[in-house]
């Protein structure tokens, strides 16, 4: 009886030991939100100088995502597929042609008109992830959700997806450190630039075209980018 009770002991022991060996792992968030505004001015000019027809867009985006990530530890390994969420994403905007001012009889035939768009984003691409471990910390890169306008809007913008990532620097004695369900967050965005993160807030859009047919384009684009979002590593076990 001694024996047996003396291997219960035992192996109980021994499980426990396993138990507190086990390495922690963490959960990694990625939310963000923020707005992508692009307003362009088309002017289509004749030979003689005299501009005829002209094309105004004015489209905002509004972004939104949440993507998460399971599994990691201390090492940097064991990080999992991601999962997202791009609820309040959308696009709104018009495009309207006209005859740059004048009466709009004096425009080209068939140019004249007006178009407005008011759609939820498509998801053109997941969210990703990579980690590289320093010796005293981690580094996380992460991707939010590619968008996209979807087919059939009423308007057009090519979304800066290769901006909406970030960089964050996660200390390994912080990381150790947290108990169960504990957390540490890291503000990122175009303010909040990490390592190696360069963001461009406001870019000339422009595409003027050379004289062709009897006309060249003149056109005066901007397009302003912000965002701003939270990365979360919260233990799990």
């Amino acid at each position: 009886m001694r024996i047996v009770l003396s291997a219960l002991v035992a192996a109980g022991a021994l499980a426990a030991s396993a138990w507190a060996a086990a390495p922690a792992t963490y959960s990694v968030s990625f939310t963000g939100g923020g707005s992508e505004h692009q307003l362009d001015h088309q002017q289509n000019i004749q030979d003689s100088g005299i501009c005829d027809s002209a094309e105004h867009i004015d489209v905002t985006a509004s972004l939104a995502w949440t993507a998460t990530w399971t599994g990691l530890k201390a090492t940097g390994k064991g990080i999992g597929a991601g999962l997202s969420k791009v609820d309040g994403a959308k696009v709104a905007g018009s495009d309207v042609k006209d005859a740059c001012g004048f009466d709009l009889s004096l425009a080209p035939p068939g140019w004249v008109g007006q178009k407005t768009c008011a759609d939820a984003l498509a998801v053109s691409a997941e969210p990703s992830i990579s980690v590289r471990k320093t010796a005293t910390s981690l580094v996380l890169s992460l991707t939010a959700p590619s968008f996209a306008v979807p087919v059939g809007a009423g308007c057009s913008l090519n979304v800066r997806n290769d901006q909406l990532s970030a960089h964050a620097v996660v200390p390994l004695k912080k990381l150790q450190a947290l108990k169960k369900r504990g957390s540490l967050s890291i503000a990122v965005g175009t303010s909040r630039p990490g390592p190696g993160d360069e963001y461009s807030q406001s870019i000339d859009c422009s595409q003027p075209t050379k004289p062709y047919d009897g006309y060249r384009t003149a056109d005066h684009c901007q397009d302003d980018l912000s965002w701003s979002g939270t990365v979360k590593v919260t233990r799990t076990s």
